[in-house]
């Protein structure tokens, strides 16, 4: 008898549950006739659509025993619209020339995806291939950022990689990237947590497959008309990078994140000096634009999930004050660009990335301060002695 009760129960369940998938069927395929109808391909989701580009994005990219994820030596993206090659250290744009001519002034640009210019069009567009054409014939700019690297990925990599190229000045434009590990709770002063392990599958390089639901273009269409479409960063994502830790968002990174960024980046000048390189830091700029503010708030706590869009914005002002003080103690040179309010909203593609007129004027205004610092420098027979 209870035999039976189980089957009539069972019975009653499958009859609605096998309605139900017929009927999702039934508007998941009509969904994708209607869009193949309309534009000719089959529709896929905004999410399927993001982890296709990421996967062809991340054929240029490896892993790393030291630096995560980097580029692939050799490597080169074509996407509509977007090119970018690697050389053979893995840097995006030529090969420079080694060993390093003689008079050539060689300028190394250290950072993350806003050194690299993630955004350019192509090696030609990127603020230090733009750099480069500034500073004349005898000189030469290498790119040596990359996307998601902190400032301990930027002093790894010149230590193990750059100033094998016989930097005369290194470029340190970092800080966004840091403060992805500064919101995790607990702090890892290392960045081994709320960083280098999620990294390699933020980037890609460690394939994130998306669940069947993240497929639906009919359960997009309805998330849409509920107004739950999903953005970067929204929590409702079915497929996150990340979970936030430790609780809520904060509106400030620690204080002991402000002391480790900027041990880091005096270490880094220290690594430079060791070599006979000057350290120049630059100051990040954040553009949460008026025109599109929920969404570049978005943009930014998605990065660093463990704070809001208003402590973001207070710790790349905290890390800019750290790096202008190490400047003052003799650490290095440093600079704002920004200061000067010549940048608006046209000059970024995102709140933290340049579009092509802000990589262009962020590239005249370095070659301005790096003319200004070879100026000041004594010459080679003054160091000899």
């Amino acid at each position: 008898m209870f035999a039976h009760r189980l089957r009539s129960i069972g019975s009653s369940l499958l009859v609605p549950a096998g309605i139900t998938l017929l009927l999702f069927a039934l508007l998941e395929g009509g969904g994708r006739v209607a869009g193949r109808v309309r534009t000719g391909a089959w529709p896929v989701t905004q999410q399927e659509r993001e982890s296709r580009f990421a996967r062809e994005l991340a054929k240029a990219y490896r892993l790393h025993p030291f630096l995560s994820v980097a580029g692939r030596p050799g490597a080169e993206i074509h996407l509509p619209g977007y090119e970018a090659r690697f050389n053979s250290l893995g840097q995006r744009g030529a090969e420079p020339e080694q060993p390093k001519p003689a008079g050539r002034f060689r300028v190394v640009c250290e950072g993350g995806s806003t050194t690299i210019d993630v955004l350019a069009a192509n090696d030609a567009a990127t603020w230090p291939a733009l750099l480069a054409g500034f500073l004349g014939p005898d000189a030469d700019v290498v790119n040596g950022g990359f996307q998601g690297w902190t400032s301990v990925e930027s002093l790894v990599a010149l230590a193990l990689r750059d100033v094998d190229l016989s930097p005369d000045l290194v470029v340190v434009y970092s800080g966004v990237n840091d403060l992805q590990p500064a919101g995790h709770v607990p702090f890892a002063r290392d960045y081994s947590i709320g960083h280098g392990e999620i990294l390699p599958r933020a980037l890609g390089a460690v394939p994130r497959p998306l669940p069947l639901v993240a497929r639906s273009v009919f359960l997009e269409w309805l998330r849409g008309r509920l107004g739950l479409a999903v953005r970067r960063g929204d929590a409702r994502s079915w497929a996150p990078v990340w979970d936030p830790k430790g609780g809520a968002r904060r509106d400030a990174p620690p204080g002991e994140a402000v002391e480790v960024f900027s041990r880091n980046l005096k270490s880094t000048a220290a690594v430079a000096r060791a070599y006979g390189a000057k350290t120049l830091f630059v100051a990040q700029a954040v553009r949460v634009r008026p025109g599109s503010r929920d969404q570049d708030l978005a943009y930014l706590e998605s990065w660093a999930p463990g704070l809001t869009g208003a402590g973001f914005l207070e710790g790349v002002k905290r890390f800019n004050e750290a790096a202008r003080a190490l400047a003052a103690s003799g650490e290095a040179l440093f600079v704002d660009p920004f200061a000067e309010g010549a940048f608006s909203d046209e000059d970024f593609g995102d709140p933290v990335h340049f579009g092509p007129s802000g990589s262009r004027k962020f590239a005249r205004r370095l070659a301005e301060e790096i003319a200004r610092i070879r100026a000041e420098a004594p010459p080679p027979a003054a160091i000899i002695r």
